[in-house]
């Protein structure tokens, strides 16, 4: 796995009920990348190092998982998403672009229905959110 690049500090911060381990870098407008199940945030390493140079990269490891915390509750996504914006207010973020995957889209989805005000643009991939857009059609679909 590739490491982030020099310049990324490592930081943990404290929210609702957990600790986050979150990496930061770079310089510029804030995007903010969720990793999916299974995963950590080590995972954005290679576009954390290609969008660093006009970018404040924001990746936290979901609570749980990698180097946060892994209490006994708070797993419902509105709490997740509550953890990220609790990391953005720690590093003094007011908005950022929101970059998710897999599990990663539903905390996003939470943070940015929480506090809409605070996520410039958002990218989802590799994952349908429950319960948007054509859910019924996408549960029925063996290729999906």
């Amino acid at each position: 796995m590739q490491s982030f690049p020099p310049g990324f500090r490592t930081q943990q911060v404290e929210t609702d009920g957990a600790t986050i381990h979150v990496r930061v870098g770079g310089q510029g407008p804030a995007v903010v990348m969720l990793h999916g199940f299974g995963d950590t945030g080590d995972m954005w390493a290679p576009l954390a190092e290609a969008i660093m140079r006009d970018h404040t990269v924001v990746v936290p490891d979901l609570r749980g998982m990698g180097l946060s915390s892994h209490p006994e509750t708070g797993y419902d996504k509105k709490t997740q998403g509550g953890d990220v914006a609790r990391v953005l207010d720690a590093l003094k973020i007011e908005k950022a672009d929101l970059v998710t995957h897999d599990i990663g889209n539903m905390v996003g989805y939470a943070l940015a229905a929480q506090w809409p005000d605070r996520i410039t643009r958002w990218v989802v991939m590799d994952a349908p959110l429950p319960g948007i857009g054509p859910w019924n059609e996408i549960i029925r679909s063996p290729a999906l």
